[in-house]
């Protein structure tokens, strides 16, 4: 167990520029020492590690999205589906016209965020991508 006042000796130490720090008092004996890198060598970072990213797939415009052009049919993606930028992936009607959803990236569909025949305003996500 580390006694408080060697604690806190300790913490001032690390955020000092000292290198080296040697005491003794009353019989106790303390030695730090900070890893010194002045030959070049360097702390190794560990390595990093990939998290995921995300993108929507998001109205362009303000209408009715539909998964196809009829406006009954069923969705044109699934989850788990690979989508490649590009891809047609619904449709939103607009004062009558039927106007092409592309993906505007490629990916892995985790999550299907409006439903067929459902208004949706600019912006709105329709379907989410895992990307490459």
């Amino acid at each position: 167990m580390i006694a408080d006042d060697v604690r806190q000796l300790i913490g001032v130490f690390n955020q000092s520029d000292l290198t080296e720090l040697s005491i003794e008092q009353n019989g106790r004996k303390l030695f730090l020492r900070k890893e010194s890198y002045a030959d070049g060598a360097q702390l190794e970072e560990p390595p990093e590690v990939a998290t995921p990213s995300t993108a929507a797939v998001s109205a362009h415009m303000v209408g009715v999205f539909h998964w196809t052009k009829d406006k009954r049919g069923k969705a044109g993606v699934a989850l788990d589906q690979r989508v490649e930028k590009g891809q047609v992936v619904g449709f939103i009607e607009a004062m009558g016209i039927m106007n092409e959803l592309e993906s505007g990236a490629s990916g892995r569909v985790i999550e299907i965020a409006a439903a067929n025949g459902q208004p949706v305003e600019y912006g709105q996500p329709i379907v989410i991508l895992q990307t490459d």
